[in-house]
Order: C-alpha cells, then structure tokens, then sequence
C-alpha cells in the first residue's frame, strides 16, 4: 500500500531537515560533506570486515556462557572501532579537528544525516520497485518491505533516524572537543555512545523483532537521542567559552 513510502520518506525528511538546519546555523558546506564522506568511507570498513569476519567470530563466541551477548557487544564495538576511531585519530592528528563550534556541527550532522540520507533512498527504491514492478522484486525483499508497513512501522523509521542523528552529532563533536582540550577521555566517552546503541540494535536484528521489543528499542533510541542533544548544548557552551 501507499503506506510503504511512510518510511522511506520519514526518513528523508529527518535528512533534509538536518541538512537545512546544519547551512542555516553554519553555512560550512564543506565540513558538512566532509562528515558524510567520513560516513561513507567508516561504514564501507566496517561492512567489509562484518563480511569477511562476523560469522567466524559468531561460531567461536556461541558456544560461550553468554556468548550471544559477547557477540553483540563485539558487533557494538565494530561501530566504535569503524566509526568513532578513524574519525578521532584523523581530527587529533591532522588541523582538521582544529576548529570552531561551527564547524564541528556541520560535521557531526552530514555524518548523521547521510546515513539517513542513504538508507532513506535505499528503502525508497525497494518500495518503489514493489509498487511499481512487483514482478521485479525478489520474493525475500517483497516479504521484508511489505512485513513493516503500516502507519505505525511507517513513522518510526522517521524517528528512530531522528534520535539516531542526534547521537551521531554528539558523539562527533565530542571528538572536535577532545581535540581542542587535548583530552582522549571524550574518544572513549564518544565510542561508549556509539557502541551501546548498536550493542542494543544487534540485539534486535539477530533476535528478531515483534511489537514490545520494537517498541523497547525505539523508547531506549529516543531516549539516547534525548540526551544526546543536551550533550550537545554542553559540548557548545563549552567550546565556545575555550
């Protein structure tokens, strides 16, 4: 039904709306394109490694007492390893983390706002594709794309990437500010955020998802967001008074 678009559009409204924020408060598109490149590049690592060495790290940890939850908390750390350290370590050792508030905001979006950018017009084209030339899709993507429709499946990829922006931005700028103060303890408080938010995500994929552990998820990402942005305005008040 037209109810599919729901989410993919959610999703590219979070995007957009982001992206306008980001040129209305910085007018820096630069450090805005250079966030979502290091988005693209951090997630394409990551992506790569998963393929080539989660299922082998999945047949070792199972077997253990908590095993499951060792793998989740691995597939967490690939987030903070791919997404947090390289980022960290290119800010830290080069004179691009050497910069004012602006900056780091236009940064910490793009880096958000492309994943909701992407993933906005992935689900776009497989929707469109069932709407449109169903004969065209495989079997495996109609019964995942049509499984999630509905009004209420539908808002709540919108505001899963809305929160989901909000903690990259402030796991982002807390690594602009470690910058400035010198500090590898706002590194490791960026990678705890990053990493904890997708210990819970793995959680939900491998487990599968019905309505209260969805629901669950989405309260805990919102909630994560939430904070996130109070973060934020603390980073602010504090990079700019150094």
């Amino acid at each position: 039904t037209p109810l599919l678009l729901l989410a993919p559009l959610g999703m590219l409204a979070v995007a957009l709306g982001f992206i306008l924020y980001a040129m209305r408060r910085t007018r820096d598109w630069r450090y805005l394109l250079f966030g979502g490149a290091c988005w693209v590049v951090s997630v394409a690592l990551k992506i790569a490694w998963a393929v080539a060495a989660n299922a082998a790290i999945y047949r070792v940890l199972h077997p253990l007492p908590l095993g499951d939850w060792l793998f989740y908390l691995y597939v967490g750390a690939l987030t903070g390893i791919f997404e947090v350290a390289p980022v960290w370590l290119l800010l830290r050792f080069t004179r691009l983390g050497q910069v004012a508030w602006p900056r780091a905001l236009a940064f910490g979006i793009g880096f958000g706002a492309m994943e909701a950018l992407l993933l906005g017009l992935g689900s776009l084209a497989n929707v469109l594709t069932i709407l449109v030339a169903p004969e065209l899709a495989p079997s495996s993507l109609s019964a995942s794309v049509t499984g999630v429709q509905g009004l209420d499946n539908g808002l709540a990829a919108g505001w899963e990437r809305f929160f989901t922006v909000l903690v990259h931005l402030f796991a982002n700028v807390l690594l602009f500010y470690g910058v400035l103060r010198r500090q590898w303890r706002w590194f490791w408080l960026a990678f705890a955020v990053k990493t904890l938010l997708d210990v819970v995500a793995a959680w939900g994929q491998i487990t599968g998802l019905d309505v209260p552990k969805t629901l669950l998820i989405e309260a805990f990402i919102a909630v994560c967001g939430s904070l996130a942005w109070r973060g934020v305005r603390w980073v602010h008040a504090r990079m700019e008074s150094a």
